[in-house]
């Protein structure tokens, strides 16, 4: 008997609790005004529907939801999410204000500790304070020779494919390329990926399943926890790409403490192993280790594998899929890439080599000049994206204003950048490539367009490898269109195959893709 009402006063309890809990997020919370499903403001299992069960999305059914209820709507308990341009300076804002992450959306990679999951204001802009120096312009200006072996490496792999009607997919080339360069960059050696006689296709889908598992893992972040602390055997058996992630971060922290046993110094035999433009550069953990803008507590072991796992992942997928969108496009559209080839062509007269995109004569800073690549560049990020997920941020301290609303400081506000490249108010007929919009019109028009271009987010915590990520993109289009580059037709490939209709933070085509596929020409 005494059982029997203690089960009964437990579920009554719970009733009471999920009732109140109801009540007060439909009526009492500081969102409750703001129009949505009432689904959505009731439950985390409304997102859970669409971005797990349904891989990822969300983001259009968030799309719908502005068509039904407006510009400004409440997407989840806690969330508002906003489609207006207008009030993007307001959410995204530089050091003027203090703006934090939300740790509920902040923990959708399990890397806690690394400055992009880092929800505090202060400890942020301290740890980014580190990582800025190694990130700025002048700074991957220094490594631009890493980059350059790299893309010729790249050419070379390509042309071995060379009118052997065997297709090569881009999409792991390209993701072969930024791992490459990203291994050089943050460890002081390269992978060898593109080295791999399949462009190592493994090593993209690896990365693409850690982001489509990134949804899972903000509903249930819990999970990552338990699965570190049972047997790596019984994980393998459970969850397979887990295992492959706690190699990948033995691998970093094998490094990491390699660095850190040496003093930060590699010994001779290392150096003698690397090429001279992998010498004559700094690594990002060797920086990292040794640096005086962090506390001691700052530069353990695990925050560093944090920081070292959260660059290969940024740095790799985004970049990747940024060239293979403008190549696709490019290759679909003959008249822009002889356009393109052309200005091309006139650079490396006006340097008095034909040879010169081979040969370096050409610089990052030399190719950022040319109008139409620039254009082509801009087009490329806007129809890529950068990521497809939105991004929240919160005001602590002030509150935000939209129109008649008032935004409580604490509150998460996010926009997607997906949406803001294919607002047909800033950019017409969004979904066409075309690198012209960027080369005429009104000047109040290029304005705009140039101002809400957002591929890399703004204000305090927009991506700090965006210097990193221009130089690629400009000297490998450089290297693949110019004089010496490679002559490739697209094959058994569609605009389906670069389509974003998967939001896994990342953007994802759909799952039956094949990838951009090519044949290699004389």
């Amino acid at each position: 008997m005494e059982l029997h009402l203690i089960l009964s006063l437990a579920f009554l309890a719970i009733l009471l609790y999920l009732i109140s809990g109801a009540i007060y997020r439909l009526y009492l919370c500081p969102i409750s005004s703001f129009p949505g499903p009432r689904l959505a403001a009731l439950t985390f299992w409304y997102e859970f529907y669409y971005d797990v069960i349904r891989r990822g999305r969300y983001t259009w059914e968030i799309e719908k939801m502005h068509r039904k209820y407006g510009p400004i709507i409440r997407i989840n308990p806690c969330e508002l999410h906003t489609n207006d341009p207008e009030i993007y300076d307001q959410i995204y804002v530089g050091p003027t204000r203090r703006t934090e992450k939300w740790e509920w959306s902040a923990r959708m990679f399990g890397t806690t500790l690394a400055t992009v999951s880092t929800t505090s204001h202060e400890l942020h802009r301290l740890r980014r304070s580190a990582l800025n120096p190694l990130f700025s312009k002048q700074s991957v200006m220094r490594i631009e020779p890493v980059i350059q072996e790299d893309i010729d490496r790249l050419l070379r792999r390509l042309r071995e494919f060379k009118n052997t009607r065997k297709p090569v997919n881009l999409v792991d080339a390209f993701t072969c390329l930024s791992a490459d360069i990203i291994g050089s960059f943050a460890f002081g050696r390269s992978y060898g990926f593109l080295e791999t006689p399949d462009f190592n296709p493994r090593w993209h889908e690896f990365m693409m399943d850690l982001s489509r598992n990134s949804h899972l893992m903000k509903q249930f972040s819990w999970l990552y926890t338990v699965l570190t602390v049972l047997p790596q055997r019984l994980v393998s058996l459970l969850h397979p790409l887990t295992r492959e992630l706690f190699a990948l971060q033995s691998s970093i922290a094998s490094q990491i403490r390699l660095i850190q046993s040496t003093t930060h110094q590699s010994t001779e035999k290392d150096q003698a192993d690397r090429s001279p433009s992998e010498r004559n550069h700094r690594t990002l953990l060797g920086h990292l280790s040794t640096t005086s803008l962090l506390p001691p507590h700052e530069l353990t072991v695990r925050r560093l594998m944090d920081e070292g796992l959260t660059l290969i992942g940024a740095g790799t997928v985004t970049t990747a899929w940024t060239l293979s969108v403008t190549v696709y496009y490019l290759l679909s559209n003959p008249t822009k890439l002889s356009r393109l080839r052309g200005e091309l062509a006139t650079l490396a007269k006006s340097l008095g080599s034909p040879n010169v995109i081979s040969t370096h004569k050409v610089t990052w800073r030399a190719l950022e000049q040319l109008p139409y690549l620039t254009a082509v560049v801009s087009e490329g990020l806007r129809l890529s994206y950068g990521i497809s997920h939105r991004l929240a941020r919160i005001s602590p301290d002030a509150p935000l204003y939209y129109r008649q609303h008032k935004i409580d400081p604490g509150v998460p506000v996010s926009m997607t950048q997906m949406l803001i490249h294919q607002n047909e108010y800033i950019f017409s007929d969004p979904h066409s490539f075309s690198p012209e919009r960027w080369l005429s019109g009104s000047p109040e028009g290029l304005a705009r367009m140039k101002h809400f271009l957002v591929p890399f987010s703004r204000g305090t915590r927009q991506c700090v490898g965006m210097n990193l990520a221009y130089a690629e993109l400009f000297l490998t289009l450089g290297a693949l269109f110019g004089a010496q580059g490679v002559e490739m037709e697209l094959t058994g490939t569609s605009r389906k195959d670069i389509d974003c209709v998967h939001d896994y933070f990342n953007p994802a085509p759909s799952s039956d893709t094949k990838g951009v596929r090519v044949l290699v020409r004389s």
